[in-house]
């Protein structure tokens, strides 16, 4: 048995399915049909809605089958995946490469196999609409055209799942906005407004100590206060769709010490120390705008969740045409039940080591724009110091 290789692509690949937010999920009506019509046009007793996760295929559909996934070094559709058309195995004894899969050596019996990939809209093969038989068979250029047809209908089927989740969050979201409008907005300008008005009223009578604590107290509370708006404008342009991406050439030392500057007095107020060494000569395709938004949220966030004294490295590596910005903090790390969807939902904010507050806007506006630019974001969960996070760039071309 020959095992399939791994996409070129495998970690955009495999952030590209957990965009569809579909694996694991209960049988649907609409793919169903499409399986069931696949298997009937192309006279097999099998077909499937296959998608290829890291370890396995899971079938969000399935005619003639009763397992609902099988190892991904075994899949048939792993290999699929690889190819730019239809992938078909006439006979799979007669092809050294299946002969002895346990697939095709044990149940189902595969004698025949024909998948076509499922390519999202961002160009990634998420998995395939596979038919199976028991017997030796070869698809016409008829069934051939059907299978590529069903296939992006049923790409169509999971965009459409896709954005009626997003119209669900959408309206939940809204709620969340105005909560944080009414409450997170109106905590640190409370703040600023009660401070500046004893500094006003009694300015005249207050110890120096006091008058810096208080304008300390001002300028911390700004800085939140900024923090917060920021990311709601930034949110409601995503949501209205007026984010999108200008990649280009861009040299990434520029963009992480303009943002240095923009937040020195948040790395001050905490007395947190920056290290940071980028060879002026590592470039990236990017759009400059995202680029500084991502790097200012994931810096805010290191900030927020590092003690006082504490310290946050900023570095830059750049292997075979990628480059990875890792963003490594000494704070309290990222709690393992929000992990997996740290950069694709909003998930529950915690308060930071003085009490800061959170919305849970931040890392998943980040993930939405670094997909924009075919990057993604990703934790290393290997880390225990603290907390690493990496933006992965594409290649640049």
């Amino acid at each position: 048995m020959i095992s399939a290789d791994l996409h070129p692509e495998e970690l955009q690949r495999i952030d590209e399915l957990l965009r569809y937010e579909v694996l694991d999920t209960e049988d649907e009506k609409g793919l169903d049909e499409l399986t069931q019509l696949a298997s009937a046009i192309c006279g097999t007793s099998i077909s499937l809605i296959s998608l290829v996760d890291k370890d396995r295929q899971w079938f969000k559909s399935r005619v003639g089958l009763n397992a609902k996934e099988t190892p991904r070094d075994i899949a048939f559709c792993s290999h699929a995946i690889l190819q730019d058309d239809i992938f078909e195995v006439p006979d799979t004894l007669a092809d050294e490469r299946f002969v002895d899969n346990p697939l095709v050596t044990g149940t189902p019996d595969i004698r025949f196999y024909a998948g076509t990939p499922l390519v999202s809209t961002n160009g990634m093969p998420i998995g395939t609409l596979c038919v199976i038989d028991t017997v030796p068979h070869k698809l016409d250029e008829k069934q051939q055209l059907a299978l590529n047809t069903l296939a992006k209908q049923v790409v169509s089927q999971l965009e459409l799942r896709l954005r009626n989740r997003q119209l669900e969050r959408m309206q939940a979201d809204q709620e969340k906005i105005f909560a944080i409008l009414s409450h997170d907005l109106r905590s640190p300008f409370n703040g600023i407004l009660g401070l500046s008005k004893i500094l006003h009223e009694n300015a005249d009578t207050l110890e120096p100590e006091l008058i810096a604590e208080m304008a300390d107290g001002i300028l911390e509370s700004s800085l939140t206060f900024y923090q917060l708006l920021d990311e709601i404008l930034q949110w409601s342009r995503n949501q209205l769709g007026a984010v999108h991406a200008e990649l280009k050439t861009t040299a990434l030392k520029p963009l992480i010490t303009e943002t240095l500057d923009l937040m020195a007095e948040s790395f001050n107020l905490k007395k947190i120390s920056i290290k940071h060494d980028i060879n002026e000569n590592i470039t990236v395709m990017a759009d400059v705008n995202l680029t500084k938004t991502i790097i200012r949220n994931l810096l805010a966030n290191a900030i927020k969740y590092t003690p006082e004294h504490g310290s946050i490295d900023i570095e830059a590596k750049s292997s075979d045409g990628q480059v990875k910005l890792v963003i490594t903090d000494t704070g309290q790390g990222v709690p393992q039940d929000i992990q997996d969807q740290l950069f694709i939902d909003c998930v529950a904010s915690q308060c930071g080591t003085q009490g800061e507050s959170g919305n849970g806007l931040g890392l998943s506006l980040c993930g939405d724009f670094a997909r924009k630019q075919r990057g993604y974001l990703s934790l290393d969960k290997t880390y225990t110091g603290g907390a690493k996070l990496i933006l992965n760039f594409p290649k640049n071309t």
